[in-house]
């Protein structure tokens, strides 16, 4: 959450500051956080709704190739099992998220850039495989034993942002769509980055 919190202050603070476009054939270094699913059910008995989702903190690479009068900036935000994982409650599993973007990227003044494509995400689910726990079953408790599989689900978003650009630091913000034609299965995260640009 506080790493969530300083992504956006950054993000704001390069939106007030004088800014460059999306510049070709340039590359991007830094890190970034998503909110994954907002506003999802929670399994409180309540039906209360998470507001963030679940957040993720990652690493991001952009590059910008020039396509005529616009540009087209594959990205990929990756998080690296091993150091950043969001670990459950009880311990017993690690999940990481790894996302690629293809966006079609068009300078709409020399302040910022819009941009908005196709994501392909990831999301891995590792059990620690730490011997067993104790969980309520619905009638009492009974003891479950914590598996070391690794799970896998890749699923197709389509992203729609804007990034803006101060000297070498671009500060964005994007919208990730999940499911964007279906009625009962659509549902939002929200990924802010700050990156070092190298032309």
């Amino acid at each position: 959450m506080r790493g969530l919190k300083l992504g956006l202050g950054i993000f704001l603070f390069g939106m007030a500051l004088s800014a460059n476009a999306a510049r070709p054939k340039s590359i991007e270094f830094g890190a970034g956080g998503t909110s994954y699913e907002m506003l999802r059910l929670t399994s409180d008995p309540s039906g209360a709704r998470s507001t963030l989702g679940t957040s993720f903190y990652h690493f991001h690479l952009q590059y910008h190739i020039p396509l005529g009068t616009r540009l087209v900036s594959p990205w990929l935000h990756y998080m690296p099992d091993s150091l950043m994982a969001v670990k459950s409650s009880s311990n017993s599993s690690k999940t990481s998220l790894m996302a690629i973007g293809l966006p079609l990227t068009t300078n709409l003044s020399s302040s910022f850039d819009f941009g908005t494509g196709p994501v392909l995400l990831q999301y891995t689910v590792n059990g620690t495989g730490d011997g067993a726990e104790l969980l309520n079953n619905g009638e009492g408790t009974a003891t479950f034993y914590q598996p070391n599989e690794s799970v896998s689900a890749t699923t197709f978003a389509w992203q729609v942002g804007s990034a803006w650009n101060w000297a070498s630091l671009r500060t964005g913000v994007d919208l990730l769509v999940h499911a964007p034609l279906s009625n009962t299965k659509r549902s939002f995260s929200l990924m802010l980055t700050a990156a070092w640009v190298k032309s």
